[in-house]
């Protein structure tokens, strides 16, 4: 599970046994659980699964991915290359 990025209490994951699906990201609260993450498509931005984030967490991650589509794309298709991919610090 590569930690693709993340902000102050929010981690962003990917799966590596569900890279077929369409590109999503899994996100987690540090404090809580990633047994219950959230999951959100990245080419419509639409929350499949909202996990144990609240309503505030899943509007903020995103607010963040739309920010950083580009980057956290590009780390995935790495990521599917085979390649080292340094965890993204969004702001």
């Amino acid at each position: 599970m590569p930690k693709i990025a993340t902000y102050k209490y929010l981690v962003f994951y990917l799966v590596s046994y569900d890279l077929s699906e369409r590109l999503h990201l899994h996100i987690f609260n540090k404090n809580g659980s990633y047994a219950n993450s959230a999951k959100i498509w990245l080419d419509t931005l639409e929350v499949f699964e909202q996990g144990n984030l609240t309503r505030r967490e899943i509007n903020l991650a995103s607010k963040l991915i739309e920010k950083s589509k580009v980057e956290i794309i590009d780390s995935i298709e790495r990521f599917k290359k085979g390649e080292k991919v340094k965890t993204i610090e969004l702001k």
